[in-house]
C-alpha cells in the first residue's frame, strides 16, 4: 500500500511539473523567464516631404603680402555683404570661420611671400526666392561654396507623427495575421520600439559649380526637392 501511495505521489509531482513546463513562462537557473508563443514583428512607414529650409554658404577669399591690409580687405568685403542683406528680412545670416594662412614660395628656402585669408557667410531661410536674389547680388564680391536644402525639424516631426500611426496600424495587422495563422484566440504586446529618422540630416546639395552656371546678372534657379521621412516599429507579441 505504501508503494502504491509513493507511486501516486510521484505521478502527481510529475504531472505538476509537466503543467508548469507547458505554461507561458518558467524560471531559468539565472532567474530570467523563458517565453512561449512569442513572435518578433516589425513594420515601417515612409513618405516624402517638401524641403522648406535652405542653408547657403558664401565666402570672401583674398591674398596680400601684408597681413593687416589683408584683414582690412576681407572685413570690408564682409561688411559690404552684410549691408547687402539688410533689406532681406526673411534671411537669417551669420559670419563664420575667419582664417588666415601663410603663403610660401616654391624654393627650398620656403620664403614667406604673403598671406591668404577667408571668411564665410551663412544664410538660412525658407524664402527661396529672396535667397536667390540675395545670392545673385553677393556673387559680385563673394564666392558660393554650396547650397543645402532640407525639411525643417517641425515639418519632419509633423510627417513622422502621421507615419507613426500608419506604422502602428501595419504592426497590428501583422500581429493579427500571426494570431489567425497560428489559431490563437488573441495576443498581447510584450514590448515595442518606435524609431524615427528625425535626428538625421537630409540634404539636397548644390555645389559651387552648379550655382556658378547661373550668370551673376541672373538669380540661380533653385529646385527645393524633397526629403524622405520614415518610421520603424518593432516589438514582440505573445499569443493567448
Amino acid at each position: 500500500m505504501n508503494k502504491v501511495r509513493d507511486l501516486a505521489m510521484r505521478l502527481s509531482i510529475y504531472l505538476a511539473l509537466v503543467f508548469l513546463g507547458s505554461s507561458a513562462t518558467f524560471a531559468n537557473d539565472d532567474g530570467s523567464d523563458t517565453l512561449y508563443g512569442v513572435f518578433s514583428l516589425s513594420a515601417s512607414a515612409s513618405a516624402d516631404v517638401d524641403n522648406d529650409r535652405m542653408i547657403a554658404t558664401l565666402a570672401v577669399q583674398a591674398e596680400d603680402k601684408d597681413a593687416a591690409q589683408l584683414a582690412n580687405r576681407v572685413n570690408a568685403a564682409m561688411s559690404w555683404a552684410v549691408n547687402q542683406l539688410r533689406p532681406f528680412a526673411t534671411l537669417e545670416t551669420k559670419t563664420r570661420d575667419y582664417q588666415t594662412f601663410p603663403r610660401y614660395d616654391t624654393s627650398q628656402s620656403r620664403r614667406l611671400i604673403g598671406w591668404r585669408a577667408t571668411q564665410t557667410l551663412e544664410i538660412t531661410t525658407s524664402d527661396f526666392k529672396a535667397a536667390g536674389k540675395a545670392i545673385q547680388q553677393l556673387q559680385e564680391r563673394l564666392q558660393v561654396q554650396g547650397i543645402r536644402l532640407s525639411a525643417k525639424e517641425e515639418t519632419r516631426k509633423i510627417a513622422s507623427d502621421r507615419l507613426i500611426n500608419q506604422a502602428l496600424d501595419a504592426f497590428k495587422q501583422r500581429a493579427l495575421l500571426v494570431q489567425t495563422n497560428m489559431g490563437a484566440t488573441g495576443y498581447r504586446i510584450i514590448d515595442m520600439n518606435i524609431q524615427t529618422d528625425n535626428d538625421k540630416a537630409h540634404f539636397n546639395s548644390f555645389e559651387r559649380a552648379d550655382v556658378l552656371r547661373s550668370s551673376v546678372a541672373k538669380a540661380p534657379v533653385i529646385e527645393a526637392g524633397s526629403s524622405r521621412v520614415s518610421v520603424q516599429v518593432s516589438g514582440r507579441i505573445q499569443l493567448d
